[in-house]
């Protein structure tokens, strides 16, 4: 039991929580750092700061946390990987709708995590985490919003009426005519095109600064795959005369210089390639069109395959930091 006097150790999961902040918000310091030394619009500089300011104080709190409770420092990603001096990859458009997109991987991530906190006070930090992401996020949309950057999903402009579904050919996708696709299938297919988009620029941005051939032609190979995806999730909307959100190429530089090192660019890539998988299944998840549900499964196949490839590439150059694990007894017993 917990009490005033005691607290209990923290759980598996709880240590999972803040060991991966910690190395996620280790990797957003150096991507806050350098685009701080080069963004010129006002009302991004201050959302970036901002940005900074929260993943000083999480790094902060997760250290005090896992020195109390005897769990060493992740090393994460430090002053050796970022270089804030190189000149600017990314112009300050895409610097805001890259907050944009990472304000809302966080409160995906925070909203998990919160799910199997326990212990009070990792309850009432992961609560407070969530609000300043929130906040976060609020501050991007309404710079994106004001500016005339972000992309509104699209709007109905028939007459709509309450009605139930009678007829089973609602799940129909392949043969025969189809209904048009619902408002909740849209919300779902919208979101992964704005974060698709993301990453198609970010490998395109990484692919002509990293020094090492082999995540050069992992970045190629993924945005391949990524521009692929883009087309299938468009196609949805784009048969049903709906618009899709604008992208952003555009918006890299021709800097050859790397600002971070290539294990930062591989496992954020590889990091977002992975989380895609969970955003695809929620999509498919609410899709009741078959077709629909259909292209999700056949979409978290591919990029499951290539997170894999990444994890594979990371480890071989020993750029993945092992998280915390179980006791092998069996292993302690074979040693004795």
């Amino acid at each position: 039991m917990e009490t005033s006097d005691h607290k209990t150790k923290i759980s598996a999961s709880e240590l999972a929580n803040l060991w991966t902040q910690y190395i996620n918000d280790s990797l957003a310091r150096c991507m806050f750092r350098y685009f701080l030394n080069h963004v010129q619009d006002k009302d991004i500089i201050q959302v970036l700061q901002y940005a900074l300011e929260l993943t000083e104080i999480h790094l902060q709190k997760v250290e005090e946390f896992l020195t109390t409770e005897g769990y060493p420092i992740p090393k994460g990603f430090t002053d050796e990987d970022v270089t804030v001096e190189a000149p600017p990859l990314f112009t300050d458009t895409y610097i805001i709708v890259y907050l944009h997109i990472m304000a809302i991987h966080g409160l995906t991530r925070y909203a998990g995590a919160i799910g199997n906190v326990i212990r009070e006070d990792q309850r009432k930090y992961f609560i407070g985490v969530i609000s300043e992401t929130l906040e976060l996020y609020d501050k991007a949309s309404k710079v994106l919003t004001d500016k005339g950057i972000i992309s509104r999903p699209p709007s109905f402009n028939n007459q709509q009426k309450v009605e139930f579904i009678k007829k089973q050919n609602f799940l129909v996708g392949w043969l025969g005519k189809r209904r048009p696709i619902s408002a909740v299938e849209i919300s779902g297919t919208f979101l992964n095109l704005q974060k698709t988009m993301t990453k198609i620029v970010l490998e395109l941005a990484f692919s002509q600064v990293v020094k090492s051939k082999e995540v050069r032609k992992y970045m190629e190979r993924a945005r391949s795959l990524c521009n692929d995806h883009f087309k299938i999730l468009s196609s949805m909307l784009i048969e049903e005369n709906l618009h899709i959100p604008r992208t952003f190429e555009s918006e890299v530089t021709d800097s050859t210089i790397p600002p971070f090192s290539d294990k930062l660019m591989m496992f954020h890539v590889s990091s977002l390639l992975s989380s895609a998988i969970g955003y695809y299944g929620e999509a498919m998840a609410i899709s009741q069109r078959r077709d629909l549900a259909a292209d999700y499964a056949k979409m978290i196949a591919e990029i499951g395959l290539l997170a894999e490839d990444g994890m594979n590439l990371l480890i071989e150059n020993e750029w993945m930091e092992q998280p915390p694990l179980a006791t092998d007894h069996e292993d302690l017993a074979k040693n004795k």
